[in-house]
This record gives C-alpha cells, structure tokens and sequence, in this order.
C-alpha cells in the first residue's frame, strides 16, 4: 500500500473536505495535518466546521487502533476546541466501519464529548449530514 496522503480545503459553504488515501498512521497524519493544513489554514478557520473525510482510497492500520486513534484525537483535542461533525466515506476495506467507529468514541472521550462521527458509502450522503450541522456564523454586535 501507498504512504498515506492528505489534501483538505474548506468549500463555499464552509464544509472542510478533505481526501485521504494509502496507509493510514497517526505519525504520517500529523506530518501530512502539518504540512497540508497547518501550513495554509488558522484553526479559527476551520474550528466548529463540519468535515467531509473520503477515505475510499484509504486504509486503516491491521493492528493497533487504539494507539493511532487516540494519537490524533489527542491533537486534535489541542487544535479544534469546539464540537463539530466528521462524516467519514469509506470504501470497502475490511473493518474500516468498525475502526472508525472506534475513532468516534475516542473524538468523543479525547475529544469534545459533542462531537458527531459518522461512516458513508456515499459522498452525497456524507456531505449532505455535513451541510445539516453547519452552524451559521457568530453575529456580533456594532
């Protein structure tokens, strides 16, 4: 399997996108967060957004869940303080839905206990449960 690789931006209305594909592990996550993300975008941009992950090219490590799992939410507990919903495509890698089931309680626990995970097969599906937990922005008062 390919090294794990990332792209992320935030569309028109907000909605982080994002594609993954290889070998997922958290120490290649943190590299690529920080060389795609964290090289082009403020948490203030994206903190609270709904993400719309496709990870149909992806591939989920065969052991040790736990400790990658909790790796990344750990980070992103530090650089995303406000709850927001991840909606997750996956392909048809074996295991892929139980794992990132697991990943939605570690978000839950490590994370922001209001924090929504869920798994699609679809994108349109995905992006559309996205789109329904966008936020409108913060007025403030002149």
């Amino acid at each position: 399997m390919a090294a794990f690789r990332m792209t992320m931006e935030i569309d028109g209305r907000g909605i982080v996108l994002a594609v993954y594909s290889g070998e997922f592990t958290a120490s290649d996550w943190l590299r690529q967060r920080r060389a795609v993300v964290d090289s082009r975008f403020s948490p203030e941009d994206y903190d609270g957004r709904p993400v719309v992950i496709d990870m149909t090219a992806c591939q989920l490590p065969r052991r040790d869940w736990s400790e990658h799992f909790q790796e990344a939410s750990r980070f992103l507990k530090g650089r995303r303080p406000k709850p927001f919903r991840l909606a997750m495509i996956i392909g048809d890698d074996p295991g892929a839905e139980a794992g990132l089931a697991l990943f939605a309680e570690y978000q839950k626990l490590l994370h922001h206990p209001d924090s929504e995970v869920r798994t699609f097969r679809s994108g349109e599906e995905a992006y559309a449960w996205a789109l329904a937990g966008l936020q409108p922005p913060e007025r403030t008062e002149a």
